[in-house]
């Protein structure tokens, strides 16, 4: 179910859990939390790269929607309002770690090469493989990499799309097309996954990050605390194999992780008596 369709929402729809909420009901507001909180922090993980920041972010945000919640007018849907919350407080947030570092010409994914002492779990390997395809993000400016994600990985309409950056439809379209064409003349060259010309493989580069003590598989950060992917949250079809390197770059996005953080349950408790 993809919190970007409302239509596909079988239960009580946001409005009518909006209006309870403010009526004083826990268990809607609870509920309205639940159905949203998990999206924001999936967009927050993409966009900040760390799992502490985009946690921290994630939680400023469903409090902004708490104690803002009786100013929902309904004069859009509350995905639209909440939505909106999202993108302007993601783009005003400080600069974040992982932002300062690719700011400073620094490649994320990028390390020395010496001879890795034995091979890395397959478990490390997917670690790397998420890790990196998350870092080549960066190589946007962070309403770009906003704007991709919401529109390329959790693939929310165009119409929708230009409503939350307050953009004209047309304007939304030129400003995806724009974060792609980046995003694709960064990757070019470099993730095999993307293209199988490129000479970055993830077996290898997991050795390597395990022997420098980026990637430790007790500790993992991105492959771990999911069930399903995000192709299989915003249920799309994934694209056939093709020589597109758009296509490939949208499929390994959406094979992403659809991670779950249980601490967020805790804002709804902590907010209210």
């Amino acid at each position: 179910m993809s919190v970007f369709n409302q239509a596909e929402l079988s239960d009580a729809p946001d409005e009518t859990l909006v209006a309870e909420s403010v009526a004083g009901n826990r268990r809607s507001l609870e509920t309205l939390l639940k159905r949203h909180q998990d999206y924001v922090y999936n967009v927050a993980l993409r966009l900040f790269l760390n799992p502490d920041d985009a946690l921290d972010t994630t939680q400023e945000v469903l409090i902004k929607v708490v104690t803002s919640l009786k100013t929902f007018g309904g004069r859009s849907q509350f995905r639209t309002w909440l939505y909106r919350i999202v993108v302007n407080h993601f783009l005003n947030s400080p600069s974040r770690q992982y932002e300062q570092q690719f700011e400073r010409n620094t490649d994320l994914t990028a390390i020395a090469q010496p001879e890795p002492d034995r091979d890395a779990s397959e478990t490390e390997i997917e670690e790397v493989r998420i890790l990196c395809s998350t870092a080549m993000l960066l190589c946007l400016t962070r309403d770009q990499r906003l704007l991709y994600i919401i529109g390329e990985i959790f693939g929310a309409d165009h119409a929708l799309g230009a409503e939350l950056f307050g953009l004209t439809p047309s304007n939304y379209r030129v400003r995806l097309h724009r974060a792609k064409a980046d995003l694709l003349s960064y990757v070019s060259g470099k993730c095999g996954l993307v293209d199988p010309k490129n000479p970055c493989r993830c077996p290898k580069k997991a050795r390597q990050m395990v022997q420098q003590g980026i990637v430790d598989k007790e500790r993992l950060r991105f492959n771990q605390g999911y069930l399903q992917t995000v192709r299989q949250v915003v249920q799309t079809q994934k694209n056939a194999v093709s020589d597109d390197i758009q296509l490939r770059m949208s499929n390994l996005f959406r094979e992403s992780p659809y991670q779950i953080r249980q601490e967020l349950d805790q804002v709804f408790r902590n907010l209210l008596p």
